[in-house]
């Protein structure tokens, strides 16, 4: 969303740590950055070997973009589009698409209350993507997702570190917005650092055949004449960006901070993501295989 004064956003009443709206003017955000980053993708958004899959699970499924992508090219398979919040109608439901509110570690996890819907060992493709601001225990997390798999199912988690770089160069390291929104998160249990680790905690779960891709993310449109697939992400970072974080900023540090605190780090926010030549970040896309 574009930096807009006057817009109050409208939240999530759960007990999950999400951190992002869930109004309609986030889910056109949501629509846009997720068609942006499958450009990015070449509209190649499923990296694991996949044949044939069944059981497919979108956890986290925002406006279900990615759910109703898997349904498409999958009619045989019953898809699962999760959310803490409701799917917006935004496009017509395919026949083998069942949206579920709640949260996955709720929903599966072993209990007498457990969803029907997600027995353990019976997925053979699970996908979730910039669940950053939404995982609280990575490990756990990812440990839960191991034991829907059924031997030979893939796991695949695209996501980010909140590091800037401009000609290959990290840049962030002095800013105050960013290290105060760093401990804002830690407070909630959050990680705004998960995407290069994921690897790593699907080893330690077991998975196997772990393998990670890298995609760079240009703010702005800078990268467009020698990469066309980055236009659409490009165009979005360089307008949404200081829109989403100049509401996060208040409402993750917001505990120990002024509002004239929060105002000197919005402004700095700004400065710092401005686009700029060479100015981009990192998507993580991550895949592992349970033995």
């Amino acid at each position: 969303m574009p930096l807009d004064p006057n817009y109050t956003p409208k939240y999530h009443h759960t007990s999950a740590e999400y951190s992002l709206p869930n109004d309609s003017s986030e889910h056109e955000r949501l629509e846009d950055q997720a068609i942006g980053f499958n450009e990015l993708m070449f509209n190649s958004v499923i990296h694991a070997p996949l044949h044939n899959p069944l059981n497919i699970a979108d956890i986290g499924c925002g406006t279900g973009v990615q759910t109703h992508l898997f349904a498409t090219k999958y009619p045989s398979a019953r898809v699962y589009g999760v959310d803490i919040s409701p799917v917006p109608n935004v496009r017509p439901k395919q026949p083998n698409i069942e949206y579920v509110q709640g949260d996955i570690r709720s929903l599966a996890t072993p209990a007498e209350n457990r969803d029907a819907r997600f027995p353990s060992a019976t997925f053979d493709y699970i996908f979730n993507r910039l669940l950053v601001c939404g995982i609280s225990d990575w490990p756990g997390y990812i440990c839960l997702i191991a034991g829907l798999l059924k031997p030979g199912g893939w796991a695949e988690m695209q996501d980010i570190n909140y590091e800037w770089f401009q000609h290959g160069k990290q840049i962030d390291r002095e800013w105050r917005w960013l290290r105060e929104l760093r401990r804002g998160a830690e407070r909630k249990g959050l990680d705004i650092h998960c995407g290069n680790r994921i690897a790593g905690w699907m080893r330690e779960a077991g998975l196997v055949d772990v393998s990670v891709r890298e995609y760079r993310i240009p703010v702005g449109t800078w990268e467009v004449a020698r990469r066309p697939e980055t236009r659409r992400i490009g165009e979005h970072m360089k307008s949404d960006l200081v829109g989403l974080y100049w509401h996060m900023i208040e409402r993750l540090c917001c505990d120990d901070k002024s509002e004239g605190e929060i105002e000197e780090m919005r402004l700095e926010m700004r400065e710092n993501l401005k686009a700029e030549e060479g100015k981009d970040w990192v998507i993580y896309v991550t895949v592992g295989r349970k033995a």
